[in-house]
């Protein structure tokens, strides 16, 4: 019985070291400016090698105009490229319907291999730019409550999310998976004898 319970626990312990982490980190901001120029400085912690990561980025603001109204985005030194609501990275489009010039919403999501995910782990500053024609305008009923929390801002959002790989190498994994299955069967043995 007890040697079962050791087999047990030492899988249990196997399957928990290689299982990957995730963590998410998520910040906002507002408008305050027309144009504005939005800097996320994450801090994502410990890096393992070969490990994954994704964005998404909400968006609201007057991009009802998509000549002048878009969205640049980078990552570390990594520029994605401009977006505006008819991009075909762009979804859950929506109109808010507040009475001002910032009634369009919007999400973007990126996904960062293992390569983008080590470069931007050196460099975990996100870049979210509103191009000129983005004004910081709030209508005249909201202007008083036009402020980050309210939902009626125009507004930039990061939520960052990091898919660890296994702390513990799989050949390692494989090699200890194996001693205790070579155990189990020594046990077998002595029962059978």
């Amino acid at each position: 019985m007890a040697n079962k319970i050791c087999f047990l626990s030492l899988l249990v312990f196997i399957v928990g070291a290689v299982n990957a982490a995730a963590m998410t980190l998520s910040e906002s901001q507002n408008q305050t400016v027309d144009g504005e120029n939005f800097t996320f400085n994450l801090n994502p912690g410990a890096y393992q090698q070969g490990s994954l990561s994704s964005f998404t980025i909400s968006l609201q603001g007057g991009f009802s105009n998509t000549s002048t109204q878009f969205t640049g985005i980078t990552f570390g030194n990594d520029f994605q490229g401009d977006f505006d609501i008819n991009s075909t990275a762009a979804y859950g489009v929506e109109v808010k319907g507040f009475n001002n010039l910032n009634t369009y919403r919007y999400k973007l999501d990126f996904n960062l291999d293992a390569a983008q995910t080590a470069a931007f782990m050196n460099n975990s500053v996100v870049g979210i730019n509103f191009a000129d024609g983005v004004i910081a305008s709030c209508g005249w009923w909201n202007y008083s409550v036009c402020v980050a929390g309210q939902d009626v801002a125009p507004y930039a959002a990061v939520d960052f999310t990091y898919d660890a790989v296994s702390n513990v190498p799989v050949p390692a994994a494989v090699w200890l998976f194996g001693s205790a299955l070579i155990g189990l069967m020594g046990v077998a043995r002595r029962k059978k004898a």
